[in-house]
């Protein structure tokens, strides 16, 4: 629906000379900005299920514990958490831009009101297992809609708050969850947590099914469908690109996107070691540590994802990345604890001026026909970085002192922040409409 050109163009230019598939459609003021309005279901919804998910984070190895399992089995189930997000976030994407962005959002919380009540009720690590795995792939479909959501109603020069807004609720969620989840836990048992999640994601889909309007045009759903139409009978139309070449396109962003998801998962199990072993302290204050970067996320992205709709956003993701090696870097040079607290605050205040920065580089370099497949395409590899990082560690971890991790994770993400110098460009014109839809819409 935005004809304005993004701020960046990325890798050598990654829409010029491609054919525009279609040009999107503009929806009259007034109704625009009721429907932008209604989309703040959207940060309500995202925060509600991130409270879900943190409600039972402490609850699994209590659970698993009492049924005479332990951490492989955790471990599993959240590796399956994570496979099947990563497969299926662009199969998502896809349908979204098929099917509608609403659909995609409402099939995410019903799914997780389902895996939930499911797992408040079976006792076998086989189904805790299976059903993680369903769940990962049910609400893998949420944030690419959402975020492309955002892209189809948000002005341009305001897409960086409402990112700010989306990772408010999303980390100010996880950061909630974990004490209402203990709390439950101890007055009422295993169920209760699981039942309040459900009912945290029954609410969100009610109000979405009423509130939250579909912001993917017509017009849109019919060209794809049209395409579909055009392939089963073997004819070429409009000019498209694969999903496969969307990610090509788009790589220097996703691989920006890769490394600096990577870097915590890879260095966070060596810390509450690294803390008692080495420098000694208590897991109460390793606790405060985590709990200083988790608040400042919390916090810092309502302010600074302002930042993104009047500065260069090349600049803050250049700065947030480097601000991401604080933490490692003082765990691996700085054991005082109160620079270790201001650490942790300053790699928040670098996650804080990232996310936002480069999600909406992200939206500004796509049309109303490739959004939310990019936005899919961006969610698996998120997910890949999230499976892969402690994978790394458990296989490097026998073999590399928490010092040596330390030192991996800075270089890494200091090489992110040398990358994103590199390959992100200075504002050009260009247009969001020059890259088409992939084919794999169809």
């Amino acid at each position: 629906m935005h004809t304005t050109s993004p701020e960046h163009k990325i890798a050598s230019n990654i829409t010029e000379g491609i054919p525009a598939d279609t040009t999107t459609t503009s929806p009259p003021a007034a109704q625009e900005q009721r429907k932008t309005r209604a989309l703040f279901i959207l940060p309500a919804s995202l925060a509600l299920i991130m409270t879900g998910f943190g409600i039972i984070i402490p609850v699994f190895p209590q659970r698993l514990e009492a049924l005479g399992l332990g951490a492989g089995t955790l471990a599993l189930m959240e590796g399956a958490f994570g496979l099947g997000t990563f497969l299926f976030s662009t199969p998502m994407g896809v349908l979204a831009n098929r099917f509608g962005r609403k659909p995609l959002v409402l099939l995410a919380l019903i799914g997780f009101i389902l895996t939930n009540l499911m797992l408040a009720f079976v006792n076998g690590p086989l189904f805790f297992i299976g059903i993680r795995f369903l769940e990962g792939a049910l609400v893998a479909g949420f944030m690419p809609a959402s975020m492309a959501m955002v892209g189809d109603a948000v002005p341009l020069e305001k897409q960086g708050r409402w990112m700010g807004v989306m990772t408010t609720a999303q980390a100010g969620g996880i950061a909630l969850g974990p004490a209402i989840g203990g709390v439950l836990y101890q007055s009422w048992g295993f169920t209760s947590p699981f039942l309040l999640s459900a009912a945290f994601a029954l609410v969100s889909s009610l109000l979405a099914l009423v509130l939250l309007p579909e912001t993917l045009p017509e017009q849109v759903r019919a060209q794809a469908q049209l395409r579909k139409e055009e392939k089963q009978r073997g004819e070429k139309g409009h000019a498209t690109t694969s999903l496969v070449s969307l990610a090509l396109l788009f790589a220097p962003l996703l691989l920006i996107d890769l490394g600096a998801v990577f870097v915590y998962p890879f260095s966070l199990p060596q810390y509450p070691f690294f803390f008692e072993k080495t420098l000694h302290y208590d897991a109460a204050q390793y606790g405060l540590i985590i709990s200083a970067y988790g608040l400042t996320l919390a916090v810092f992205p309502l302010i600074l994802g302002r930042l993104s709709d009047m500065l260069p956003k090349k600049l803050l993701v250049v700065l947030g990345c480097l601000l991401g090696a604080a933490l490692n870097l003082a765990m691996l040079l700085l054991h005082q604890y109160a620079l270790l607290i201001a650490a942790a605050v300053i790699t928040g205040v670098g996650s804080a001026l990232y996310m936002p920065a480069i999600s909406t580089i992200y939206l500004n370099a796509t049309s109303d026909q490739n959004r939310s497949q990019l936005m899919g395409i961006r969610s698996t590899a998120i997910s890949l970085a999230l499976l892969l990082a402690p994978l790394a560690q458990a296989a490097a971890g026998p073999w590399i002192t928490p010092p040596i991790t330390f030192a991996i994770a800075s270089g890494l993400s200091i090489v992110m922040t040398l990358f994103a110098a590199i390959v992100l460009k200075n504002p050009q014109q260009n247009t969001p409409e020059n890259t088409p839809a992939p084919n794999g819409d169809r």
